[in-house]
C-alpha cells in the first residue's frame, strides 16, 4: 500500500484523454489509420496497461526482497492513496448519452480488477476549523462540499461492488466507536480473520505520524496469500 503520488492518477487520466480525444487519432477505429497519424487498430483499453505499469513502478517491493533469486511478486495486490484526483475536467456531470462522470469511468476502464474505497468528510466546517487551526489557511467549505457530492456520484455509479464510500466524520471517531466501519470495509476488501481494534491518527496536528504498532490478528490475510 503506497502514500501520494503527487497526483500521478490525474496525469494518467490526461494521458487517456489525450490519445482517445485527440480525433486524428481515430482511436476507436476498427481499421488501420492512414496517413500522417498512421497507426493499426488499437484494442480497447490498451491505454490501461501503461498506467497500470505506471503504478506499479511507483509502488515497488523492498530492495532486499527484488534482489532474491527467483522473486516474483506476480500476485501481489498493489494499492495507493491520492487525495489529488479532483481536477474539474474530470469531475463534471456527465452528458445525457453516457451519464457518466469521467473519473468513474477512467477509474472503471483502466482498473478493471480494482476496488475503490472513496472517502469523504461529511462535518465540512469542522474540516475547514482543523485545517485552519494546522496550517493558518482558509478553506472554501463551498468546493468541499461540491466534491463531496461528486465523489459521491463517482462511488454511486461504480457500484457497491467496486466501489465504498465511507464517510471520516463516521469512522475515525476517538472513542473507536467508529472502528466497525473499517472492519466491515476489510471484509469487503476480501481480506478474512482481520479486525481493528484500535485506530492510528496519522496526520495529526498537520502531517504528524503516528508510531502505534497496531495488529490486525495473526491469523489476517488475503485468500490464496
Amino acid at each position: 500500500m503506497a502514500g501520494e503520488n503527487n497526483g500521478q492518477l490525474q496525469m494518467g487520466f490526461e494521458a487517456v484523454q489525450n490519445v482517445e480525444n485527440a480525433y486524428e487519432m481515430n482511436y476507436q477505429s476498427e481499421q488501420e489509420v492512414v496517413g500522417a497519424w498512421k497507426h493499426h487498430p488499437i484494442a480497447e483499453q490498451s491505454m490501461a496497461c501503461p498506467v497500470q505499469q505506471m503504478f506499479e513502478v511507483l509502488n515497488p517491493p523492498p530492495t532486499d526482497h527484488l534482489l532474491r533469486k527467483g522473486y516474483d511478486d506476480s500476485d501481489m495486490i498493489i494499492g495507493f492513496k491520492t487525495v489529488r484526483f479532483h481536477g474539474e475536467e474530470m469531475l463534471v456531470e456527465g452528458d445525457e448519452e453516457s451519464g457518466l462522470i469521467p473519473a468513474a469511468k477512467f477509474l472503471v476502464k483502466t482498473f478493471p480488477c480494482a476496488r475503490f474505497v472513496i472517502n469523504i468528510r461529511g462535518d465540512v466546517e469542522s474540516q475547514v476549523a482543523s485545517w485552519q487551526k494546522a496550517f493558518g489557511t482558509n478553506l472554501d467549505g463551498d468546493k468541499i462540499r461540491r466534491y463531496n457530492t461528486y465523489l459521491t456520484e463517482v462511488a454511486s455509479f461504480m457500484g457497491q461492488d467496486r466501489a465504498r464510500l465511507i464517510d471520516m466524520a463516521e469512522w475515525s471517531q476517538q472513542d473507536n466507536s467508529g472502528v466497525e466501519v473499517l472492519n466491515e470495509l476489510i471484509d469487503w476488501l476480501g481480506f478474512q480473520n482481520c479486525r481493528f481494534e484500535t485506530l492510528l491518527h496519522e496526520n495529526r496536528d498537520g502531517y504528524g505520524m503516528d508510531g502505534t504498532k497496531v495488529s490486525l490478528g495473526k491469523n489476517c490475510h488475503y485468500p490464496g496469500h
